[in-house]
C-alpha cells in the first residue's frame, strides 16, 4: 500500500499542487505573523533591559490607579529633595533623579519629527551624569551642560538632517523652546530605542520643560559592591515616606516588558485572525480537491478493495496522501513565513502603524505551532473524502466511473443547515431587539451560525444560483454560455465548495466595508450636527502630548477669530473606574460645544465642578450639586460637584465627563491642549480665517489646521487605514479561494477529457472551448460573490445596529467588489482553459 500511495502522489503531483500552495500560503501567513510579533516583542524586551541595565533600584510614587487600555499605571511625580535623603541609605553607591515625558523635535525643514499619535513615541528627559545609570552613548559631541543645550538620538538627527552645532526647536510642556544640539547619541548598538525620537536636557531644564520644576519621575540607584538589589530595596523602604515605593531594577525591567507586551499583543491577535481565515479558506480547497480526486478514483479504489485492501487501508492511503502534502507544504510555508513577516511589517509601517526595527526572531514555538496547524487543517479537511473512499465496494472496479453529484443534497444535510441558519437568524435578532446583556457578542455568535448554516446549505443554493447567474449567458454567448451554465450545474456539491471559499473572503470584505462606511457616515453626521466651530487644530501629540495652551490665547487675540478653545485631556478614576477626562474654558466653550444642557451650564463648572452625561447621571443617581468622587494621580482623591448634566455626548469634549480648565489645572501637573477649536469672526471669510490661524500655528510645528471638511477626513483617516489593512490581509484569503476555483476547473477538465475531445471533434473551436471554461469560472465566482454580498451585508447591518451607528451602504464599493470578483473568475480560468484548448482531439476521445 505504501508503494501504491507514493506512486499515486507522483502521478497526481500536478493535481495536488494547488492544494499544497493553499496550505503553504496559510502556514506562511501564520508563520509570518508569529515571527513579526516575536521580533517586535524581542525588540521591546531588549529595549527595556537596556534602559535599566545598570539600575539596581528605583524609588517612585505609588500608582494611584491603572489607566484605561494601554496607558498603564498612573503615578504622580516625586519631590527632588527626597534624593538627598535616600543617598545616605546603607548600600547606596550612587543615585540620580530621572525625568521622562513628552517632547517633540523639529527638523531642519521646520517639520516635527516622529508620529506620537500612531507610531513610536517622541520623548524628552534628562542626561544622566552617573555612567552606570545612563543607557545612552555619545556618538559625537558632548553632554548638555547649559540651559539651551540638548543631545538627540542618531535616527532623529538623520531624519531631521540635524547635526552638532545646529539650532532647532523642541515642543515641550509650555511654549516651544529654541535649543542648540551639542551631541548625537545612540542606544546600545541602535540609533534610537525602537525608533523613538529622543531629546535630552540638563536635569533642571528637563524638570522645567518636561515635568515640573523640582520634581522627578523616579530616582534611580546603584548598589554598593556585595549588596543585592533586593537588599538595597529593603533598606530604602525603611525610610520612604507614605505614597512612595521602591522596586528592584529586575522588577522594573519585567514590569516595563509586561506593559509593552500587553500593548502590542493585539497586533499578533489581529493578524492571526486573518491567518486563520486563510487556513479556513484553504480547508475548503483541500476538501474539494480530495473529494474530486476520490471521485475520479472510484474504479482504482474498487480494484484495491477487490485485491484485498481493507477499508482501513484505503482510508489510510488518502489520509497519508493528505499528510504528505501537508508536511511538504508546511515546511515551505515556514520558510516563506520569514518573507511574509517582512511584508507585513512594511505594510503596517506604510499605513502609519510605526513598528520598531530588530533582528528576525524565529522560535521553536512558531515552527511547531505553524507546522501543526498546516498539517492538522489539511488532514481534517481530507477526513470526509477519505471516509468516502473507504466505502467504495470492490464491485466498483467493474463499473464506469461516475463523478457527477447532481441534486440538492441529502435531507439530513438540508435539515441541519436549515436548523443552524434559523438559529443564527434568531440569535441575530435576539441581540438586536431583545436588550441582551452584550448585544455585540450575541450578534457576532448569530452571524457565525448563519455563515455555517449557509455553508451547509451551499449545495442546495448552488443549483438555483448557477441557473440564475448563468441565464443571461445563453443570450450573450449562445451555446458557449449554455454549456458553461450546465457544467456549473452538473456537480452542485463541487461548485458549492469552490464558491464557499470565495464567499468567506467576499463576505468579510463586504462586512468590513459596510462597517467602515457606516462608522464614517456616523462621524460625519456627528460633526455636521454638533460642531458649531469653523476650524480645528490638531496637536499631533495623540494622548501623550499636545501644544502649549498659550496657542489658544494667541488665537483669541486675532481679529479674524471670534473664539478659540483648547481641549486638554487626562486620565482620572471616577466611581472606581478609569475615565478619560477632557477640559475646556467654561467662559467660551458654550459657543462651540453644543452639549444641550439638561441642568446647569458649562459656565458654572469652575474649579470644583464636573459635567456629567445625562445617562451616566441617571445610572449613578446624580443631580445638580451631587458630589462625585474623583481620583487624580497628581492630587489624589477629590470631591467634585456636578455643575452640568448634558444631553448630547457626541457634542461634548468627552462622552461621559468633562471639566473646566481651572479644575483640570488644579489637579493635573502637566498640561497640554490636544486640540484647539476655533470659531471665526462673523465678517471674516473662511479663507482669511484659515490663513490667520495657520500663521499663528506655524510656530507649533506638527499641528494640523483643518476646516470642517478636512476635520471630517482626519477623523475618518484611522478607519480608512484599518480598512486598507484589512483589504490587504483578506487579499490572501481571496487569492486562495480563486486558486481553488482554478483547481476545481483543472480537475474537472481532467475528468471531462473525452467530452472535451468530442466537442472539439464536432466543430467547437479552441476559442469557444476556452470561453466555456472561463464562463463556468465566472459563474462559480459570482455564486460565491452573491452569497458573500448577502451574508456580509446582513452581518454589517446587524453589527452596525448593535453598536448604534448610522447604517450606510457603500454602493460604489460593493459594485467594485462584484466587478473585481467577475474579473477574478476570468483570471482563475486562464490556465485551465488554455490546457483544455490544447488537448489533442484523438487522444482525448480515446481516453478513459
Amino acid at each position: 500500500m505504501l508503494r501504491i500511495i507514493i506512486r499515486g502522489l507522483l502521478a497526481r503531483k500536478i493535481r495536488l499542487f494547488a492544494t499544497a500552495l493553499a496550505v503553504t500560503l496559510g502556514v506562511a501567513f501564520m508563520t509570518g505573523t508569529m515571527v513579526l510579533t516575536d521580533t517586535i516583542s524581542k525588540t521591546f524586551d531588549d529595549l527595556s533591559a537596556g534602559v535599566y541595565k545598570g539600575t539596581d533600584a528605583e524609588v517612585r510614587a505609588q500608582a494611584a490607579f491603572n489607566g484605561p487600555q494601554f496607558t498603564g499605571a498612573q503615578r504622580p511625580l516625586i519631590g527632588g529633595s527626597l534624593a538627598g535623603t535616600l543617598s545616605r541609605v546603607a548600600g547606596v553607591a550612587t543615585d540620580e533623579g530621572s525625568v521622562l515625558g513628552y517632547t517633540r523635535l523639529i527638523g531642519k525643514n521646520g517639520q516635527a519629527l516622529g508620529n506620537p499619535a500612531g507610531g513610536a513615541p517622541t520623548f524628552g528627559g534628562n542626561w544622566n551624569q552617573v555612567a552606570a545609570l545612563n543607557p545612552w552613548r555619545l556618538l559625537t559631541g558632548h553632554a548638555p551642560q547649559a540651559a539651551d543645550q540638548v543631545v538627540i538620538d542618531a535616527k532623529s538627527a538623520r531624519d531631521g538632517h540635524l547635526r552638532v552645532g545646529d539650532t532647532t526647536t523642541v515642543l515641550v510642556n509650555g511654549p516651544p523652546q529654541r535649543v542648540r544640539i551639542v551631541g548625537i547619541i545612540g542606544f546600545g548598538s541602535a540609533d534610537s530605542p525602537g525608533g523613538a525620537s529622543v531629546v535630552l536636557f540638563t536635569t533642571p531644564v528637563a524638570q522645567r520643560l518636561v515635568a515640573v520644576p523640582g520634581k522627578f519621575t523616579g530616582i534611580l540607584f546603584v548598589a554598593k559592591a556585595g549588596v543585592s538589589q533586593q537588599q538595597l530595596v529593603s533598606n530604602l523602604r525603611q525610610v520612604l515616606p507614605h505614597g512612595v515605593e521602591a522596586v528592584t531594577g529586575a522588577a522594573l525591567t519585567k514590569e516595563t516588558q509586561d506593559q509593552l507586551q500587553k500593548s502590542i499583543s493585539f497586533i499578533g491577535t489581529f493578524l492571526l485572525i486573518f491567518a486563520f481565515i486563510a487556513l479556513l479558506v484553504g480547508a475548503f480547497i483541500i476538501f474539494n480537491t480530495f473529494s474530486i480526486t476520490v471521485a475520479q478514483r472510484i474504479r482504482e479504489n474498487g480494484l484495491l478493495r477487490a485485491l484485498g485492501a481493507s477499508k482501513r487501508q484505503v482510508l489510510g492511503s488518502v489520509l497519508i496522501e493528505a499528510a504528505a502534502v501537508a508536511v511538504v507544504a508546511s515546511v515551505i510555508g515556514l520558510v516563506a513565513g520569514i518573507g511574509v513577516a517582512a511584508g507585513l511589517k512594511a505594510l503596517l509601517s506604510g499605513l502609519g502603524f510605526g513598528l520598531p526595527t530588530g533582528g528576525i526572531v524565529f522560535t521553536a514555538k512558531t515552527i511547531i505551532t505553524s507546522f501543526l496547524a498546516g498539517v492538522a487543517v489539511t488532514i481534517a479537511a481530507a477526513v470526509f473524502p477519505a471516509r468516502r473512499a473507504a466505502k467504495v465496494p470492490p464491485v466498483a472496479a467493474m463499473r464506469e466511473a461516475t463523478v457527477g453529484s447532481t441534486g440538492y443534497g441529502s435531507k439530513q444535510r438540508f435539515m441541519a443547515g436549515t436548523a443552524i441558519f434559523t438559529l443564527g437568524i434568531a440569535a441575530l435578532f435576539t441581540g438586536l431587539f431583545a436588550h441582551a446583556g452584550n448585544a455585540v457578542v450575541v450578534v457576532g455568535g448569530g452571524a457565525l451560525l448563519v455563515f455555517f448554516g449557509v455553508s451547509l446549505l451551499g449545495r442546495t443554493f448552488s443549483l438555483p444560483l448557477s441557473r440564475a447567474i448563468g441565464a443571461p449567458l445563453l443570450l450573450l454567448r449562445g451555446v458557449t454560455g449554455e454549456l458553461a451554465r450546465k457544467n456549473a450545474m452538473r456537480n452542485p456539491k463541487r461548485t458549492a465548495a469552490s464558491a464557499s471559499a470565495l464567499m468567506i473572503g467576499v463576505g468579510l470584505v463586504v462586512f468590513i466595508t459596510i462597517l467602515a462606511s457606516s462608522t464614517t457616515a456616523s462621524i460625519n453626521s456627528t460633526i455636521d450636527h454638533t460642531f458649531t466651530g469653523d476650524i480645528v487644530i490638531d496637536s499631533g501629540g495623540g494622548l501623550t502630548g499636545g501644544v502649549d495652551p498659550g496657542l489658544a490665547q494667541r488665537l483669541n487675540k486675532l481679529p479674524q477669530v471670534s473664539t478659540a478653545i483648547g481641549v486638554r485631556v487626562g486620565v482620572a478614576k471616577i466611581f472606581g473606574k478609569p475615565e478619560q477626562m477632557s477640559a475646556v474654558d467654561p467662559a467660551t466653550a458654550g459657543k462651540i460645544f453644543a452639549v444641550k444642557p439638561v441642568r446647569g451650564s458649562i459656565a458654572g463648572l469652575g474649579r470644583t465642578g464636573v459635567a456629567v452625561y445625562k445617562d451616566v447621571a441617571t445610572a449613578k443617581h446624580l443631580k445638580l450639586g451631587s458630589m462625585v468622587p474623583v481620583l487624580f494621580k497628581d492630587t489624589g482623591g477629590q470631591k467634585l460637584r456636578v455643575g452640568l448634566i448634558y444631553g448630547d455626548a457626541t457634542a461634548a469634549p468627552a462622552p461621559r465627563y468633562f471639566l473646566a480648565t481651572p479644575a483640570f489645572d488644579a489637579n493635573f501637573a502637566v498640561r497640554y491642549d490636544t486640540q484647539v477649536f476655533v470659531k471665526k469672526a462673523p465678517s471674516v471669510s473662511m479663507a482669511a480665517a484659515l490663513a490667520a490661524v495657520r500663521a499663528a500655528a506655524a510656530k507649533y510645528s506638527g499641528t494640523t489646521v483643518m476646516d470642517q471638511a478636512a476635520f471630517k477626513a482626519q477623523a475618518s483617516k484611522p478607519i480608512k487605514q484599518v480598512l486598507t489593512l484589512v483589504y490587504a490581509l483578506l487579499a490572501l484569503a481571496i487569492f486562495i479561494a480563486l486558486l481553488g476555483i482554478g483547481n476545481t476547473l483543472a480537475l474537472s477538465i481532467f475528468e471531462r477529457t473525452r467530452e472535451l475531445g468530442v466537442l472539439r471533434a464536432v466543430g467547437m473551436t479552441r476559442r469557444q472551448l476556452r470561453g466555456v471554461i472561463r464562463w463556468e469560472s465566472v459563474i462559480i465566482a459570482m455564486q460565491g460573490t452573491v452569497l458573500g454580498l448577502l451574508i456580509g451585508a446582513l452581518f454589517g447591518w446587524a453589527l452596525v445596529l448593535a453598536i448604534g451607528v448610522t447604517f450606510s451602504i457603500p454602493v460604489p464599493s460593493l459594485v467594485i467588489v462584484v466587478v473585481v470578483a467577475a474579473l477574478a473568475g476570468v483570471g482563475a480560468a486562464i490556465l485551465p482553459s488554455r490546457r483544455a484548448a490544447k488537448l489533442n482531439i484523438l487522444r482525448a476521445i480515446a481516453s478513459e
